[in-house]
């Protein structure tokens, strides 16, 4: 992919920049993009906000276009009926080209870019990445792996946070955290607690202090070592943790306690470049009961392959196959 790079600070139009944008949209969502492409684009979102102005102005642009390339495709389709031998294959490519680009946009295949929908966050980060956030009042944020998070003034002028997606750390001082996650808002001061929102489901642990949930279901306090799990419509009573299992990320660590393989590569892949991907049923339930170093992770198929006779097949891009 061929796309001219331009340096920090250096002053680009409007109509350059969308130009400039639209490149990046187009190659990300070719099905050709590689890591290498994801890594370059990354650098060019960091290297000028513009940048990230333009592309969240080019989303907004396919968001919009949607509705109209649904109606475009039902008016072909029509007009295939009716007249097949003048609209065969370039119609069909037309369409099925517009249709997938849109969908890879939105769905990356296996992950291997940020979705185009999780560029507007706030604060985000990338695979293997942990960052630290100091947000006044004595709030601080540890951010894990594939974490994004959107802040916002309440009206007392303390911080809300939004944790949209991954695990993160946050100590409050003596102005109460404001913290939502999917149907939870939590609260709490004086305290430091563990938030993990993945797939659309919460897990609250509560290190010191004490943090309350409040959620269609009822408003639960949680105490230091417990640990609750909510999603839209449930939340589970609190039950006890080991606390230091819970926060091993945070000392460059992944600790399994007899999980299936299946949750185990999950897991593994928010911490690493490419994917590893599971072909094999049975051997995603072997249970594990492992210790990771972050800095291992990157030869995580090659811990499986010894430990449980997995055989490793290597693709392009970091895409690692299971079987």
């Amino acid at each position: 992919m061929a796309l001219t790079m331009i340096m920090p600070g250096k002053k680009q139009d409007k109509d350059a920049l969308s130009r400039e944008a639209r490149a990046w949209l187009l190659a990300l969502t070719s099905g050709r993009a590689t890591e290498a492409d994801a890594a370059a684009f990354r650098s060019w979102l960091a290297a000028n906000p513009a940048h990230e102005t333009a592309f969240a102005d080019q989303k907004r642009l396919w968001q919009g276009l949607g509705p109209a390339l649904q109606e475009e495709q039902a008016a072909s389709a029509s007009r295939r009926a009716r007249s097949p031998a003048r609209h065969g294959r370039r119609a069909f490519l037309g369409g099925a080209l517009a249709a997938s680009a849109a969908y890879l946009a939105f769905r990356p295949p296996l992950g291997l870019w940020p979705a185009v929908d999780e560029l507007g966050a706030d604060y985000r980060t990338a695979a293997g990445e942990q960052r630290r956030l100091a947000l006044g009042g004595a709030l601080e944020v540890e951010m894990n792996t594939q974490t994004r998070i959107n802040v916002a003034a309440a009206p007392d002028g303390a911080s809300i946070i939004e944790l949209a997606d991954g695990e993160a750390e946050i100590r409050s001082g003596a102005v109460a955290a404001q913290v939502v996650a999917g149907k939870g808002r939590i609260t709490a001061r004086d305290a430091v607690f563990n938030l993990r929102y993945i797939g659309g489901e919460a897990r609250l642990c509560c290190l010191s202090g004490t943090a309350r949930l409040v959620h269609a279901q009822g408003v639960f306090d949680v105490g230091p070592d417990r640990e609750l799990r909510y999603d839209d419509t449930r939340v589970q009573p609190p039950v006890k943790v080991n606390p230091d299992v819970v926060t091993a990320w945070r000392q460059g660590w992944l600790v399994f306690d007899q999980q299936p393989l299946a949750q185990v590569v999950d897991e593994l892949n928010r911490y690493r470049r490419g994917r590893l991907v599971l072909m094999n049923d049975q051997l995603g339930k072997r249970l594990v009961q492992a210790r990771f170093s972050l800095a291992q992770v990157a030869d995580a198929e090659g811990l499986i392959r010894d430990a449980y006779g997995a055989r490793v097949t290597h693709l392009p891009a970091g895409v690692v196959l299971l079987s």
